[in-house]
């Protein structure tokens, strides 16, 4: 209870009592004036507490009520005092004059109370306001803190993901749908590439929600994505219509995006690509979303030119750096995984594998040097690739030695093949030294699983065999 609703009771109180007593002085002291011996004892104890009354009237109602009580009480004591001892009279009027000293007074400290009391209570006031302030400004903060927290996790997760993808269409999977899946599900992912020697960009990937409109590639316009590649930065559009850097095309006109966040795939001053989100909402994107698309972004780069790398790698290791053939372990390794895949076949399929070795070639490089040989080498190689099929396998065996594994070839269809081989090498001249020679090459052939159902019966029959047409005048096929 506060001091406020205690004195509202204690006025209740006082107030009741108060015109108790006067209406005892009022009929209650003419009825008894009669039957009561010693009346003015009755009226002075009724007197004595109207004082008190009045004292508290000057606590509890201030200087207006207790000059407002002073009086009343005054005028319906007139009637009793005057018919008593003057003695009595001058007593009571200076108890009534005391009384209501003393009640000015603790009216005046209760006045002084009170102002503390409602500073007081303002400054509390005050103080729990600003509290419950600052608890909303933090729980607004530890919530915006989760949510970025749950967006670095799904972050890491991305990363993770993109750290064992090794294929440009694994990446592009993994970053459109992680990302679609960070920034809700009423925004469009999509996920543009740019082929090494091309300027054009292509879209690779894209999610989105079937009530969305298809995003066209070959406009004229698609400005947006024209000046992030141009100026080979990130874009954050709150309102299409209202951003002044751009002039919409009819193309961004027809299209639904509001607001977007554009970031290039950049690695070393080279563009790979780009990430796109968009809302058919304005202002749907935040100054902490757009980092995320960037760190999203520069994570899908590294990806991408990891990706890139490991290819080169990867060829480096089962390419000749020379004629860019296979290499002698990659050849060997496929001719086993053919054999296996022949036999699962129940002996129906059949494959050739040619041996070719290049006529004279210690004279060739002695006449013409070492860089001249590099050049028959690389004109033979590119021969081999021309006339090669989808799944057969050209490789450089050592030194001027090739080999070459045709697919679903038997005997007939391989001697045939094999003469193609000689005959288009030999008729393909080379200028050297501003001179054109010709060079001629001697071929062994083996067949599966006719010479052998191992990889070394068959490279061993091609050797032999190869061994056999240059004993026989070289610049011939021979097949056993």
């Amino acid at each position: 209870m506060t001091p406020f609703t205690k004195r509202n009771f204690l006025r209740i109180i006082v107030g009741c009592l108060s015109i108790g007593l006067l209406y005892s002085l009022h009929k209650l002291v003419p009825f008894l004036a009669s039957r009561v011996q010693h009346l003015e004892l009755i009226i002075i104890s009724i007197m004595i507490m109207m004082s008190l009354l009045v004292m508290f009237f000057w606590s509890v109602f201030g200087v207006i009520g207790g000059l407002a009580s002073f009086l009343i009480t005054m005028i319906f004591l007139y009637n009793p005092l005057t018919d008593m001892d003057p003695y009595y009279y001058s007593v009571l009027i200076l108890a009534f004059f005391v009384s209501s000293y003393i009640g000015y007074y603790i009216s005046k400290k209760i006045g002084i109370s009170e102002q503390k009391y409602t500073v007081s209570k303002e400054k509390i006031e005050e103080d729990v306001n600003l509290l419950h302030e600052h608890v909303k400004n933090r729980s607004g903060e530890v919530l915006t803190m989760g949510n970025k927290i749950e967006s670095l996790l799904k972050l890491k997760n991305i990363a993770d993901s993109l750290s064992v993808s090794l294929s440009a269409e694994g990446i592009t999977k993994i970053v459109t749908e992680e990302t679609f899946r960070l920034f809700g599900e009423n925004n469009r992912v999509l996920f543009f590439t740019v082929q090494e020697g091309e300027r054009r960009l292509k879209l690779a990937g894209e999610v989105k929600k079937t009530r969305r409109s298809e995003f066209k590639v070959r406009g004229k316009g698609r400005i947006f994505n024209k000046w992030v590649r141009e100026n080979m930065k990130s874009l954050l559009v709150k309102d299409v219509k209202k951003d002044f850097r751009f002039s919409l095309g009819a193309d961004e006109v027809k299209d639904d995006a509001v607001s977007l966040m554009i970031k290039p795939l950049i690695i070393e001053g080279r563009i790979l690509g780009m990430l796109r989100v968009d809302s058919p909402r304005a202002d749907a994107f935040t100054q902490h979303e757009f980092r995320l698309i960037d760190i999203i972004g520069e994570l899908a780069a590294v990806a991408l030119e990891n990706t890139r790398l490991y290819r080169q790698t990867e060829e480096l290791a089962i390419k000749d750096s020379l004629t860019g053939l296979y290499v002698h372990r990659y050849f060997t390794e496929r001719v086993e995984e053919e054999i296996k895949r022949a036999e699962l076949g129940n002996g129906k399929n059949t494959f050739a594998l040619f041996m070719l070795d290049i006529d004279n070639f210690k004279e060739f490089n002695d006449e013409y040097g070492h860089i001249s040989g590099d050049m028959v080498l690389k004109k033979i190689a590119r021969k081999l690739k021309s006339i090669s099929s989808a799944g057969d396998i050209v490789a450089r065996y050592g030194g001027e030695e090739f080999v070459f594994l045709a697919l679903d070839c038997d005997k007939k269809n391989a001697t045939r093949f094999a003469e193609e081989i000689r005959e288009g090498i030999g008729s393909s001249p080379i200028v050297l030294r501003r001179k054109k020679c010709f060079v001629t090459v001697s071929v062994g052939v083996s067949l599966f699983p006719r010479d052998g159902r191992r990889k070394e019966e068959l490279i061993a029959r091609a050797d032999e065999m190869l061994y056999k047409a240059k004993a026989g005048g070289k610049n011939r096929v021979c097949s056993g």
